[in-house]
């Protein structure tokens, strides 16, 4: 009889993915994971659409230093 290992939804052994958890950890700040659950999904849209508009100007205005370059 073979033996089976537990996958992810992913395909990678569970092993595997705990260890890339585990590498992962450190360089997640837990305070702003926990900060943002404390928000309303209403909250989290909207701070969504404010981080979406700032990206949307540093666009802008670097297409506009881009061009005044030349």
């Amino acid at each position: 009889m073979r033996k089976t290992h537990a996958t992810t939804p992913q395909g990678l052994p569970s092993a595997e993915m705990q260890d890339r958890i585990t590498a992962l950890r450190g360089d997640v700040d837990r305070t702003l994971l926990a900060e943002n659950l404390r928000r309303t999904v209403d909250e989290r849209f909207r701070q969504l659409m404010e981080l979406q508009r700032f990206a949307d100007e540093l666009k802008r205005a670097g297409r506009h230093a881009s061009h005044d370059r030349f």
